[in-house]
């Protein structure tokens, strides 16, 4: 190689990397969330709402189908786990799916929530695995009905 010739690489621009921040505003753009669709919590991670849930999966055209894995409802004892399949197609028309799981038991249940168990581990394994096939997930985002405290 003469030394006037330049590699190839040497003509490329440098990949720049998208900061979590960057791509957290790119996520909410993509899917038509606003202000009052998250927040930030406290301990520093984006809290999305279940309005803001809603709308990712009306955007992103994501069917999400739900199997109990464990129903423990006793007095004494509430313990409640829920898989949750989801699927959606890529900007490239590909399947995408993923899993997760919601639970609900008497540790992680407060007010008026421990009166729908059932429904709170529903509602917490759509959210995980909607902001995971979404990719909010690895960005740090959380869905609100995760959070216990």
């Amino acid at each position: 190689m003469s030394r006037n010739k330049k590699n190839n690489s040497e003509n490329q621009e440098p990949e720049t990397k998208e900061t979590r921040k960057d791509a957290l505003r790119r996520l909410f753009l993509e899917n038509n969330l606003v202000e009052e669709d998250a927040y930030k919590d406290p301990r520093g991670f984006a809290i999305i709402t279940r309005s803001g849930i809603d709308k990712i999966v009306s955007k992103q055209g994501i069917t999400v189908a739900y199997e109990p894995l464990l129903l423990e409802l006793k007095k004494d004892n509430i313990n409640v786990v829920i898989r949750a399949a989801a699927s959606m197609q890529s900007k490239n028309n590909k399947p995408i799916n993923m899993m997760s799981f919601g639970e609900a038991s008497d540790n992680n249940l407060m007010g008026g929530a421990k009166k729908f168990p059932v429904a709170m581990a529903e509602k917490r394994a759509m959210s995980r695995v909607v902001l995971k096939i979404a990719g909010f997930y690895e960005q740090g985002a959380f869905g609100q009905d995760e959070m216990v405290d």
